[in-house]
């Protein structure tokens, strides 16, 4: 952004400049050339000023562009993974279904197989939990 400032700051102050001053700027009147300062027709001394000005703004810009330097986006968050525990094997109580057959009860009743939830003792094995 200062640069484009700077480059067109400068080009103002070079647009300001009376450009006949550089073609041989007199005219001619009456009696013949009637120029003023010699040569460059009285604004030598502006006209030298206005580019030195100028030259010094344009080359200020160019000296002050460095080159764009692109770098990689920093690394997303990821957490931790969660802490890892070993639980030893063990028994558990737990209600399991089983088959009891059918079979007569006193008088002469029939009673037919069906499943029942009965309580049991069960081995749970070692294995690794994640806790946190």
């Amino acid at each position: 952004m200062k640069k484009a400032i700077s480059i067109m700051l400068a080009l103002g102050i070079l647009a300001a400049v009376p450009w006949s001053a550089f073609a041989g700027g007199g005219h001619y009147g009456r009696g013949g050339y009637s120029g003023h300062g010699g040569y460059y027709g009285g604004y030598g001394a502006g006209a030298f000023f206005a580019g030195l000005i100028g030259g010094a703004i344009i080359s200020t810009a160019i000296a002050n562009s460095y080159p764009v330097v692109y770098a990689a986006p920093p690394a997303a968050y990821a957490p931790p993974p969660p802490a890892q525990v070993w639980v030893p094997g063990r028994y558990e109580t737990r209600y399991v279904r089983q088959w009891v057959p059918g079979y007569w009860e006193t008088g002469r009743v029939w009673v037919p197989g069906h499943y029942q939830d009965v309580q049991a003792q069960v081995w749970v094995p070692g294995h690794w939990e994640e806790r946190g």
